[in-house]
């Protein structure tokens, strides 16, 4: 092998381009299966379809384990796209239908409910498309099918917007409000003998990450729920407990995630006798040695199903520690677990169905392959490990191992912290990737210029899996880390509230305070340092250049807020307390004046701090998005313009909140390169 090329850091040539990433990250959003048939269907998003949602039947087997394009077909006719729309991000958009011959879907943006028969290909419109009302979360009655459970989501005419539980008549497509009152509701399931209905719902100033409450009530068709005898408050507090994730199970059991113990753990209910109204046996599977795991998360999204029953005494799922997924086998009879040894290390969403009583396929990534479908087989009789094998992948750049970098937890104390006292954590983490590429070494005596990424949510975390798009740039010769600042899932309850009341402050003082760990270890060079994000990390980029000016030498950001009072304004109804609760603390100031709450959002809007930035700007923003309109990267362009600052702005036509399309992906990139070729370097 040659010996590597000298070359100064950050101007390596890689053999990952950005026509690679464009085209090659179609992204696997969600799972179904039929169990009876064994046929396993995607969703799938395709940025050069303009970000199109297709179905994808996926025909292979253990026996036929290396995916080939001959294994899969679409499903889904050209024309729809089964996107949801629900809370703007969207999840649960489609169901494979008991009766195993079709599909239950969503359209975007037609709205609707439709039935794909997968036999013929025929499209059958069951509720009529109406821009103002969408769907999502189907769940159809397990005996005759004549009733489809779903969330609704109605949008007024001057804006307001209602969420609800419908019920479906399938025969005729009429739909009636089976519950309505709170502010928001996810997970509408069925029992599996079609006795009782449960659902998750919860108020503002909840997101459901923070209190939600599930129950359960006897089903009676064209009767409202919250009307029914038989109704039953399983779990749940607001502002204290959050649930997340209820399944039933074959034999009537419920199954759910709390975070009571102040961590998303697993817990076990039945259905209690007749007449009472609040549960009295609510049983966590308590699991020794994994009292600190996440087996739930955040869900914005609906639809998220992160652990599977493969029968009614074993269950598999991902228990995430520190960031990190792992999957486990659980004995629901003894309350033991077993590590299944797979190398998943992120597994999200809608990423779990069962095959059979001993196989399950699964949605992941590993530490050195990028997402990818699974199927995984045990072995009940002895103990082999799980046969483990690939069945899809949607990925068309193939790295060589000697080009990734390995991505490494770190753990760092929270030196700039401005808590003044507050019961906050002392330590913060991160992800960090080193430069690596083996045609070249670094100029001797220097150092790495860093990317600190700042990621959305703000409630979110970067797992250590492998990322093409991180690799694009430490094959370049930059150090890349990702912040899981204060705030971040992961960790458990109390780091994850830690941020309330405080955001725009402590996740920024995160920044710096990991910026100075790398440096300290000479893992960078601290004269060259880039920050990036999006949406709240793109704002997280706006406040790092007011907040610590003399810190960045470029920031970049993507479709971030600039003035909170303003976003707060207009922003839409999921995410509209969440601001608040972040800036103001979960109460949101309830008894401050009106003066003193626009005062603290004033001084956590980086468009009235813009004398205090020192480093170039780079604004990326879509022009129809709706979460963070395209006037604020405006506004602050138009502020730092008059301050005299050095400020760039792009705006990406026909994209909304994140990149749809793959021309979109590839110009943002070249963008973001080319910006900090002339700043870093």
């Amino acid at each position: 092998m040659s010996e590597p090329q000298v070359a100064p850091y950050g101007k390596w040539t890689s053999p990952i381009t950005a026509e690679h990433l464009s085209s090659g990250s179609v992204h696997l959003e969600g799972i179904q299966t039929n169990s009876s048939t064994g046929q396993i269907y995607t969703l799938e998003s395709r940025p050069a379809e303009g970000g199109r949602h297709v179905i994808v039947e996926i025909r292979a087997s253990s026996s036929t384990p290396t995916p080939t394009s001959a294994l899969t077909r679409d499903v889904l006719p050209a024309g729809y796209s089964a996107m949801g729309a629900i809370h703007e991000y969207g999840g649960g958009s489609l169901l494979v239908h008991p009766n195993g011959n079709s599909i239950l879907f969503t359209d975007y943006p037609q709205n609707g409910i439709f039935s794909l028969n997968l036999t013929s290909g025929e499209v059958m419109t069951i509720v009529s498309p109406n821009p103002r009302i969408r769907y999502g979360n189907f769940h159809v009655y397990p005996k005759s099918h004549e009733w489809i459970l779903a969330v609704q989501e109605t949008h007024g005419t001057q804006g307001a917007e209602e969420n609800s539980i419908v019920a479906i008549d399938a025969a005729t497509g009429n739909v009636s409000t089976v519950a309505q009152g709170a502010d928001f509701y996810q997970h509408p399931q069925f029992s599996p003998d079609g006795k009782y209905v449960s659902w998750i719902q919860w108020d503002h100033p909840d997101m459901p990450w923070t209190g939600s409450i599930l129950h359960v009530a006897e089903w009676v068709p064209r009767k409202a729920l919250t009307e029914i005898e038989t109704k039953v408050v399983v779990a749940g507090k607001p502002g204290a407990e959050s649930i997340c994730q209820p399944r039933w199970g074959p034999d009537g059991t419920l199954f759910f995630v709390s975070d009571r113990s102040g961590f998303w753990q697993l817990y076990q209910w039945s259905v209690p006798e007749s007449g009472s109204e609040t549960a009295k046996e609510v049983r966590m599977i308590e699991l020794k040695g994994l009292e600190k795991a996440e087996f739930g998360s955040r869900e914005p999204c609906l639809g998220n199903c992160t652990y599977a029953l493969l029968d009614e005494n074993t269950l598999v799922a991902s228990a995430v520690q520190n960031a990190t997924a792992n999957l486990v086998k659980i004995d629901l009879k003894t309350n033991t677990w077993e590590d299944l040894e797979l190398p998943l290390v992120n597994i999200q969403k809608n990423a779990l169905a069962t095959l059979s009583p001993t196989s399950f396929v699964v949605i992941g990534s590993t530490r050195t392959s990028p997402q990818a479908l699974y199927r995984v087989d045990i072995d009940p009789t002895n103990n082999a490990k799980p046969t483990f094998n690939l069945l899809y992948t949607t990925t068309t750049t193939s790295s060589s191992p000697s080009l990734i970098s390995p991505a490494n937890h770190i753990t760092f104390p929270r030196i700039h912290t401005t808590s003044k006292g507050l019961p906050l954590p002392t330590h913060a983490h991160a992800i960090f990737n080193a430069p690596l590429n083996p045609s070249y070494a670094g100029t001797p005596s220097s150092l790495p210029p860093l990317l600190l990424w700042m990621h959305g949510g703000p409630t979110t975390h970067v797992p250590p899996s492998l990322s093409l798009s991180v690799q694009y740039w430490t094959t370049r010769g930059y150090a890349y880390a990702s912040l899981n600042h204060i705030g971040s899932t992961g960790y458990g309850r109390a780091y994850r509230s830690a941020l309330n009341g405080c955001w725009g402050v402590e996740d920024i003082a995160d920044a710096a305070s990991c910026v100075a760990y790398l440096a300290e270890n000479k893992l960078i060079d601290r004269n060259r340092v880039g920050i990036v994000g999006e949406s709240a990390g793109g704002y997280a980029v706006l406040q790092a250049l007011t907040t610590y000016p003399d810190l960045w030498a470029a920031g970049i950001s993507l479709y971030g807020i600039s003035d909170l009072s303003g976003f707060a304004r207009i922003t839409h109804k999921f995410e509209s307390r969440y601001i608040v609760s972040l800036v103001l603390g979960f109460e949101g100031g309830e008894t401050w004046s009106e003066e003193r709450k626009e005062e603290v959002y004033r001084s956590r809007s980086a468009m009235y701090f813009a004398e205090r930035v020192k480093a170039p700007l780079l604004l990326l923003q879509g022009d129809d998005d709706t979460i963070v309109p395209v006037g604020q990267a405006v506004q602050m362009r138009d502020v730092l313009r008059e301050k005299g600052k050095s400020v760039e702005m792009v705006i990406l036509e026909g994209e909304g909140h994140g990149w749809a399309k793959g021309e979109t992906i590839k110009r943002s990139l070249e963008l973001e390169e080319e910006f900090w070729l002339r700043m870093l370097l």
